[in-house]
């Protein structure tokens, strides 16, 4: 059964934007992505990445992917964020035990395919009390300590206080 492999979770997680006066609660943009892996367009997810490293590999990974002009120019530099949560209600999709459960065959390459991933996280999403869930990063297949924690922003008005603090953490570029 699914919900016995619910965990709370507390610990450290990081975001990049574009340098500049943006606000790192902001999450009005999250989940307006017609290409995101985890989510369909409009369904408000926050994507987090283990460490700084993870976050650039993601980034460099999406450039490098979708070749998109638009996407190299906004890159120029990012500034880190060091997010500082807790969940009540967490799903860990790089645990083998959970993805036997969920009768997931082929981890983590199936997740390559963005509607098994997207199929795999509206099914958690939808039935599930998890508020995110963790997720291998295509970047770090062969390596699940570099996930990527994928929260379910509308699932939790239950938990205002899941960011307990945001800390500037350096910044990185792309070119």
């Amino acid at each position: 059964m699914i919900q016995s492999h619910l965990k709370a979770w507390q610990g450290t997680a990081y975001r990049h934007l574009p340098q500049g006066p943006l606000d790192p609660l902001d999450f009005s943009r999250a989940g307006l992505a017609r290409d995101n892996r985890w989510n369909i367009q409009g369904e408000p997810t926050l994507y987090l990445a283990r460490h700084k490293h993870v976050a650039l590999a993601e980034m460099a990974r999406h450039i490098t992917e979708d070749r998109s002009p638009a996407l190299a120019r906004q890159v120029k530099r990012r500034q880190v964020y060091r997010f500082d949560l807790a969940f009540h209600a967490t799903l860990d999709l790089t645990h083998p035990e959970v993805l036997a459960v969920l009768s997931i065959t082929d981890a983590p390459q199936c997740f390559i395919d963005k509607s098994v991933a997207r199929a795999t996280a509206e099914f958690v999403r939808k039935l599930t009390p998890a508020e995110a869930i963790f997720v291998p990063s295509l970047a770090f297949l062969d390596r699940p300590e570099n996930w990527v924690l994928v929260v379910f922003l509308e699932k939790l008005s239950a938990n205002p206080g899941f960011i307990s603090s945001v800390t500037p953490d350096g910044s990185f570029s792309i070119e």
